[in-house]
């Protein structure tokens, strides 16, 4: 195994016979396991970095252009998918945990499978996708040189507890970077906008539209300053609790961002047409990918990619050609009919996916697959439910045909869609998922969609049973 280039924290160690012989049975075990068709993306990592607890600070530090983290709440997947698409369309060899295993054995296992058998990094520069609870000890590990945060929002509240201890998660793990590291903040959010790098170059992100240009609903509760607990005023609203925000009791406030959304059109059969603003220079782009929180996902990656000299037509083909990663608005056809398949894990995610839908339903008769299981993955505790806006969603019930319920907490779900509007009489409660799939595509005609709404682990079964 190769010797780490030069890191932020001086000289990487030097490869042992212990480090190389932990990558080649991680190589090993990912072969097997794809042999086997058991997944394996984070039993390799686990068991290299078990006989070689540096092997991820070794392996990272033979990138000769660093690492790119990007955590947060929701979006982290879709943005980290668009900044490796930057990296690749300025032609750099970009290793990405695609996969969306963001734990620490996930990224293991990434960079394992990038390495060639002689222990040596094929890729120039990586990006990271991050779990929150996991983001100090990968940023210790890794050493990115540029760190993105999407947004904070309540999830996985028996795992994460509140927002207060996801912000302090991501505190530390920014004070953990390199001193020369860029840290790269959403500017709408004052959860994000008011956690302190520790003295890091930080690039805020944000919308700079006409006021009034996005109209979304008021929050359900005043939102409290992250400062004083004193309630922010808003003099725009975008998405959740994102917006244009002041304090009116210590003054914390919105800090203008330098990287900047001006201007929004959308483009029929397109998407978006997008203005962007890199630090005073304009940016025209096309988006396809649907939702507000989209827009988001393209300014994040868009600033990130900033930290790079690479041409900006990299950023604007690569925003051109964008996919939905697996089950985030993802569409597939499957016997003439098709699928939409939208993540929901969180009240604001899953809001803003209601929303989208609004958007794109058309007249045509609707079908439903909801999933949602309580795994550790997903959080036990399944509460947000009753926070989410499915009386958005009943919106359909004179137009849905279907309405099939699966996952560990299927009976849950149908009373919470009961209590949003939709007739009982309606809703077919089939907990196995493969089961479920199957009336729920039995009962959706060709040429008719079939809007499949999962969870984490409901998105996974699901994503196995299409394959």
């Amino acid at each position: 195994m190769a010797a780490g280039h030069r890191t932020g924290a001086g000289e990487a160690p030097r490869a042992g016979l212990r480090d190389y012989g932990a990558f080649l049975l991680g190589k090993m075990l990912i072969a097997g396991t794809r042999l086997l068709r058991h997944g394996g993306t984070t039993l390799p990592g686990r068991v290299a970095l078990k006989i070689s607890p540096r092997l991820l600070h070794l392996m990272a530090g033979q990138l000769p252009q660093g690492t790119f983290a990007v955590t947060g709440t929701n979006g982290k997947t879709t943005t980290a998918s668009l900044l490796a698409s930057i990296f690749r369309e300025g032609g750099l060899r970009c290793v990405h945990n695609a996969a969306g295993a963001n734990l620490v054995w996930g990224v293991a296992t990434s960079l394992i499978e990038a390495g060639n058998w002689r222990g040596e990094q094929a890729g120039e520069i990586a990006v990271m996708e991050i779990d929150e609870g996991a983001f100090p000890a990968l940023v210790r590990a890794l050493q990115p040189r540029g760190a993105v945060v999407t947004n904070i929002f309540r999830d996985q509240l028996d795992r994460y507890g509140g927002v207060e201890q996801v912000q302090e998660a991501i505190r530390r793990g920014l004070q953990a970077l390199p001193l020369q590291a860029a840290v790269f903040l959403n500017a709408d959010d004052p959860l994000v906008a008011a956690i302190d790098s520790g003295g890091r170059k930080t690039i805020y992100y944000g919308f700079d539209l006409p006021r009034g240009f996005l109209a979304a609903p008021s929050p359900r509760a005043a939102f409290p300053c992250p400062r004083c607990r004193r309630d922010l005023l808003y003099s725009d609203l975008y998405y959740a609790h994102l917006g244009r925000y002041r304090c009116p009791a210590c003054g914390f406030a919105r800090p203008e961002p330098e990287i900047k959304l001006r201007r929004l059109e959308s483009a029929p059969g397109r998407g978006a047409r997008l203005t962007l603003s890199l630090r005073g220079r304009a940016l025209e782009a096309t988006l396809p990918l649907p939702g507000i929180y989209n827009l988001y996902n393209a300014l994040a990656a868009a600033a990130a990619a900033t930290a790079v000299e690479l041409p900006e037509a990299a950023i604007k083909e690569a925003l051109a050609a964008a996919v939905p990663p697996s089950g985030r608005m993802e569409r597939r056809r499957l016997g003439g009919k098709e699928l939409l398949i939208a993540l929901v894990k969180n009240p604001a995610g899953a809001g803003e996916v209601f929303r989208t839908l609004l958007q794109e339903a058309g007249d045509s008769p609707l079908h439903f697959l909801i999933a949602i299981n309580d795994y550790p993955a997903d959080g036990r505790d399944v509460s947000w439910l009753w926070e989410a806006e499915f009386e958005l969603l009943a919106q359909f019930r004179h137009r849905t045909v279907t309405m099939v319920l699966s996952g560990t907490r299927a009976a849950d779900l149908a009373r919470r869609l009961e209590k949003a509007g939709f007739d009982r009489t309606m809703m077919t409660v089939e907990p196995v998922l493969w089961k479920a799939l199957q009336k729920a595509l039995a009962a959706t005609a060709p040429g008719e969609r079939l809007i499949v709404l999962p969870n984490y682990t409901a998105m996974l079964q699901l994503r196995r049973l299409l394959h």
